[in-house]
């Protein structure tokens, strides 16, 4: 399950924004009615030009906007709702987290276990893994080994994690690794007696009054069919899965399916204590470790932690897999909590959340629709793209990169971040990529995608990319 890279939120409002917080509580109860209406009248907009899913945004503990847009499934024009169900992509790892943390309640294990204790045969380079390693991303697995949908049992999937060379010494850096996660769901079994899922369904949904979340179990009442570029993709539980849900390959790392009710349910259930009490609170918001150097964010279990100009803090996570996306954002001290999920992945919608969170913080905020952008990708095109983007990967040379951010990503994507967080992103890439060779590069639609032969393996990037006027390629996004 792919994480959108470094977790496309604190764009630049957020960035410039200096009120402080007591000023900032004030606007915010004043413009209430205010609020709801432009809430309303930007979805509808956003509705309007193409936009399918769902939002929740509540403030104050009351849900100002919950409701549902475009089509859940387009061939049989049914609308989405607040009760539609949506694939939260790598926001599942929330739970695992959460799942994890119960376990350790219940006295059943410690997240500073090693790796070892739970799982037999562990090769010696990785001995030294332990859960609270797996839970933050610096256990040193590569981020994917296999595809969401592949067939693994679990011996298979634990064989082919422990034949792969870690990309770091565990403990000494931050990778984001879907695999760290899975081996978190084969623990939760193995320590429980049961499936990921059920241990799930028993310890933290169902106490959280939350009946539409799940791989399998669940009744559910209207899933949402997914599009890829305007085509019909499908359901996710039409796709290829076990007895019990996905593969390893994304089970308990992802894949999760929830309604933006039931979301907002488990943000009110961690409010209290029923599901995990203060300590176990205190390291699931913990700031353990920073996204990568000068990223500025730091991961908790499951969640990542940004400061805001107000002395506040937001907590989120998102989660897609190029069809679904969905993301969840909660600041705990402002008393705002914004879930979104839709089935139409599209670069212009990925930035909902901060457009929402906007209007919530800044009184003279105007969001803006992103128009859909137009043009073909030729091999020529992408071949210089991808070959100029090696070439500045391979180089340590923070204003190389600065000189490739400015000419080859487009306005929206450059202004997603600062500077010094695209900077970390590239510092990342280079450690990853760095010696590389290209085997392989794919064209399609809006998307330019290459596999790189590394010491590690392969790795593949994903460019989500647009033509300009002269026919040059943009970048929109990199995953």
């Amino acid at each position: 399950m792919k994480h959108v890279f470094k977790m496309i939120v604190l764009i630049s409002f957020l960035l410039s924004c200096k009120q402080e917080p007591t000023v900032a509580q004030e606007v915010v109860s004043s413009a209430t009615v205010t609020n709801k209406d432009k809430l309303s009248d930007y979805l509808n907009e956003l509705e309007k030009s193409g936009f399918s899913g769902s939002v929740l945004v509540a403030q104050k503990r009351k849900v100002l906007l919950e409701q549902g847009y475009g089509y859940s499934n387009r061939e049989r024009k049914t609308n989405s709702t607040s009760e539609t169900v949506f694939d939260i992509g790598s926001i599942t790892k929330q739970f695992t987290g959460a799942a994890i943390l119960k376990l350790e309640m219940q006295g059943k294990l410690s997240v500073e276990d090693n790796l070892s204790k739970y799982i037999a045969n562990v090769p010696d380079d990785k001995k030294d893994i332990t859960l609270h390693h797996l839970l933050t991303h610096s256990s040193g697995f590569q981020s994917a080994i296999g595809d969401d949908y592949e067939d693994i049992s679990t011996q298979e999937f634990i064989e082919e994690a422990f034949k792969r060379k870690l990309v770091f010494r565990p403990g000494t850096k931050y990778t984001y690794s879907n695999v760290g996660y899975s081996f978190l769901g084969i623990i939760i079994e193995k320590v429980s007696g049961m499936s990921y899922e059920e241990y799930l369904m028993k310890h933290l949904w169902k106490p959280s009054g939350m009946h539409q979340t799940g791989y399998k179990k669940p009744l559910f009442k209207d899933i949402a069919v997914g599009y890829r570029k305007n085509k019909h993709w499908g359901k996710p539980t039409d796709k290829k899965w076990g007895v019990d849900g996905p593969y390893w390959h994304l089970k308990a790392n992802g894949g999760v399916l929830s309604t933006t009710q039931d979301m907002y349910k488990w943000h009110q259930a961690l409010l209290g204590d029923k599901i995990l009490d203060a300590t176990a609170k205190t390291k699931y918001y913990g700031k353990h470790i920073e996204e990568g150097e000068g990223a500025g964010s730091y991961y908790g279990y499951g969640w990542a932690i940004f400061p805001t100009p107000r002395n506040t803090e937001l907590i989120a996570h998102n989660g897609g897999n190029g069809i679904f996306f969905a993301d969840m954002w909660r600041y705990l001290d402002e008393e705002i909590t914004i879930i979104i999920m839709t089935n139409a992945v599209d670069r212009k919608f990925e930035n909902i959340t901060s457009q929402i969170a906007g209007i919530l913080l800044k009184p003279d905020f105007k969001p803006t629709v992103n128009k859909q952008s137009k043009g073909t990708i030729i091999g020529e095109t992408a071949d210089q793209l991808v070959d100029e983007f090696m070439k500045t990967i391979h180089q340590n040379d923070q204003d190389i990169w600065k000189s490739f951010i400015e000419n080859r990503m487009t306005q929206m994507f450059k202004n997603s971040f600062s500077m010094q967080r695209h900077l970390a992103m590239f510092k990342q890439l280079h450690e990853d990529l760095k010696g590389g060779k290209i085997v392989q590069i794919m064209v399609k639609e809006n998307e330019v995608a290459l596999g790189v032969e590394t010491k590690t393996g392969v790795e593949q990037i994903l460019f989500d990319v647009t033509p300009n006027t002269k026919g040059e390629l943009r970048i929109e996004g990199i995953r």
